[in-house]
C-alpha cells in the first residue's frame, strides 16, 4: 500500500512537471500598424482606443492604397 502511494505520488510530480510551458503575454504581437499603437494604448485610461485605432488603421491603408494606384498611373506613362 505504502509501494503504491509513493509511485502514484511521483507519477503525479512527473506529470505535473513535464507540462508545456505557458507563453509570457507581453510577448504578443501588437496588434495593427506601428503608428496607432499609441493611440491603442489609451484603453487603460478610459478611451476606446482600439475602436479608434482601427479607424485610423482604415484610414491609412486607404491612403497607401491610393498612394499606389498613384504610383502604378505616374510609372505607366
Amino acid at each position: 500500500m505504502k509501494n503504491a502511494l509513493t509511485t502514484a505520488l511521483v507519477l503525479a510530480v512527473l506529470l505535473a512537471g513535464c507540462s508545456k510551458p505557458e507563453e509570457p503575454v507581453a510577448d504578443r504581437k501588437p496588434e495593427g500598424r506601428e503608428e496607432t499603437r499609441g493611440i491603442r494604448n489609451t484603453e487603460a485610461i478610459g478611451y476606446s482606443g482600439g475602436a479608434i485605432a482601427d479607424k485610423v488603421d482604415g484610414a491609412l491603408d486607404a491612403s497607401d492604397a491610393r498612394k499606389s494606384q498613384l504610383d502604378e498611373q505616374i510609372n505607366a506613362q
